[in-house]
């Protein structure tokens, strides 16, 4: 089972590291300086096994970085605008960049050249593509929450306001939004209103034209493919088979780690997350990797790189 690429930050230096034998070796494949110290590595968007991306954020330069061999090496890439939000990729070739002023681009050579996009809407956050011509967006104001798609490769948006759970939205309310694509079709929409109410959860299977709400067991959901989830919360990892509508608990004896909202299902029986060991409050909790090889039920702590 092979794990990808993951960054390790150290009083100054950051580095990116590779195994495939379930942490029991890593690989050190690009180490960098301070100068990007202090600021952060988004999460690595592997499109295949050979080829990867990932947006590193400095105190006077941004720059994406991509590898065609595995990680061996990694090329930085220059970016059209200093303000990168989020950078996604469907395949080797084609992505899409949003910036903070709500500026979007396309690249169709890997990020070598970049064009301009219509801008979104206004209000308009995150950024979900799923392929050329479909891409999603969450919508963020005072209005009754809503996404928005587009189907013409971003030249136009369409709007969809998210049906009340029960009743109807209080008018007086701010909305965020976020949403998520399935793996093979759908899209998740989580909505939290102002108050620091529980989010409500819906899915659409029509390209936004209806929504159904969910209740997931937890917020740390994953999911193997649209119909099969996954979902930890507390000892118990529970699973699902009809894209949310059900949960069983598969069990009720997980490891007592704090687990944090990223798990990684390679398969049915394979899967990786990230955990936090509990620790005395003066000595930080120890961070790291945990792999299962039998479907969750039960979890295995894998070594993790050292400071360099």
């Amino acid at each position: 089972m092979d794990m990808a690429s993951g960054t390790a930050f150290t009083a100054s230096r950051l580095a990116i590291f590779r195994t495939v034998d379930r942490g029991k070796r890593w690989d050190k494949q690009l180490s960098l300086g301070d100068e990007f110290f202090g600021y952060g590595a988004l999460p690595i968007q592997a499109v295949d096994p050979a080829h990867s991306f990932m947006l590193l954020r400095g105190p006077k330069t941004e720059l994406l970085f991509r590898t065609s061999d595995r990680g061996a090496h990694w090329d930085p890439v220059a970016l059209p605008n200093p303000n990168v939000v989020v950078i996604t990729f469907i395949d080797t070739n084609y992505g899409w960049l949003l910036t903070s002023r709500k500026e979007l681009y396309v690249t169709r050579d890997s990020g070598s050249t970049w064009q301009p996009l219509p801008n979104p809407p206004p209000d308009a956050t995150q950024l979900r593509l799923r392929s050329p011509t479909e891409a999603w967006m969450a919508g963020v104001d005072s209005s009754p929450p809503h996404v928005y798609a587009s189907s013409d490769a971003g030249q136009s948006w369409q709007r969809h306001d998210l049906p009340p759970p029960a009743g109807s939205w209080d008018s007086g309310s701010n909305f965020e939004s976020t949403v998520e694509l399935l793996p093979e079709a759908g899209v998740v929409a989580s909505v939290v209103a102002q108050g620091g109410t529980p989010p409500r959860i819906a899915t659409s299977f029509d390209s936004g034209a209806t929504w159904r709400y969910i209740q997931p067991p937890s917020a740390n959901v994953a999911y193997r493919d649209s119909d099969n989830w996954w979902a930890m919360s507390g000892s118990g990892l529970f699973k699902s088979s009809d894209a949310g509508q059900t949960w069983t608990e598969v069990t009720n004896t997980l490891p007592q780690w704090m687990y944090r909202p990223n798990l990684y299902i390679l398969d049915p029986e394979h899967a990786w997350v990230s955990v936090s060991a509990p620790a005395p409050p003066s000595v930080p909790a120890a961070s790291g990797l945990a792999f299962t090889d039998d479907g969750g039920v039960h979890w295995t702590r894998a070594q993790v790189p050292p400071p360099i």
